[in-house]
């Protein structure tokens, strides 16, 4: 799977998928993200369960970067 890079606009590649997942989840992001649809809350879900992961590697890049436990070999 080819992954987007930062700030890069790209066209959504939609696709049908058939999942079982527990109702009571959808329901329950569709109430947090105020969805119209499931489709749209678990959309919705995705996205900010993607945001938060990114956030979490950015946080722990940085303090591997901090304690000099990296070495940038592209740095100028």
């Amino acid at each position: 799977m080819t992954v987007p890079r930062r700030g890069k606009a790209r066209k959504p590649l939609i696709r049908r998928k058939n999942l079982l997942l527990d109702q009571v989840k959808i329901d329950r992001a569709k109430r947090i993200f105020r969805a119209s649809t499931e489709t749209e809350a678990i959309h919705r879900s995705l996205v900010a369960d993607l945001g938060a992961f990114q956030r979490e590697l950015d946080k722990a890049f940085d303090a591997l970067i901090d304690s000099a436990g990296f070495i940038d070999r592209f740095a100028r």
